[in-house]
């Protein structure tokens, strides 16, 4: 079960996406002679399923994509969204349902050469949370509907190379609502996919 806040800080999606299109720009004006070269675009996707008796179950269905440019042979910006929805049943407690967005913009740093098979890495950044909420708990209560948040972004994973170009690639993220290190447990994903540089 998810936790809401009794209070919600709405923060407008234009402010968030004013600062990415902010650092691409930035990015545009930067020398040549800066960049380290590689563009990587990967595509992660998730499903799992609880079946708790005939009719109470939960599911959750997650998939992401990013963009991200080398600056440093280990460096990277990136450029991300994510895409969740969780529904679950269990019957006489809860009948609810989330969707979340988050976009975000991240320092991504990896621990190995860029031709190397095997290369863990950890990404740091910040992103906005957008969700909405339906459904009930027991009792009577109500999720918030909308959550409209900054949120920190906390990752750790690794690429394996397949082939000089295509990598498999596995993320752990936390999405830390408001900023907040002690939630990180409360928006916690884990994604596999592929990326693929050019």
């Amino acid at each position: 079960m998810q936790s809401f806040p009794k209070k919600t800080r709405l923060v407008p999606a234009r402010v968030t996406l004013g600062v990415f299109a902010f650092a691409l720009l930035a990015t545009s004006l930067l020398p040549r002679s800066v960049f380290a070269g590689d563009w990587e675009f990967s595509l992660g996707f998730f499903y799992n399923k609880s079946t708790y008796s005939e009719s109470s179950y939960s599911w959750t269905r997650r998939w992401g994509a990013s963009v991200g440019y080398y600056f440093f042979a280990r460096s990277q910006i990136e450029f991300a969204f994510q895409d969740s929805f969780t529904r679950t049943y269990v019957e006489g407690y809860e009948n609810t349902q989330f969707r979340d967005r988050v976009y975000s913009l991240n320092w991504v740093q990896s621990f190995a050469d860029k031709n190397a098979t095997f290369q863990p890495y950890v990404k740091g950044g910040v992103g906005q949370l957008n969700r909405d909420a339906d459904g009930t708990y027991a009792g009577g209560a109500r999720p918030t509907q909308r959550v409209d948040s900054v949120t920190g972004v906390l990752g750790a994973g690794f690429r394996f190379y397949i082939l000089k170009n295509l990598a498999l690639r596995t993320e752990a993220t936390s999405y830390l609502e408001g900023g907040a290190i002690s939630k990180w447990s409360d928006n916690f994903s884990l994604t596999i996919g592929a990326s693929v540089y050019f």
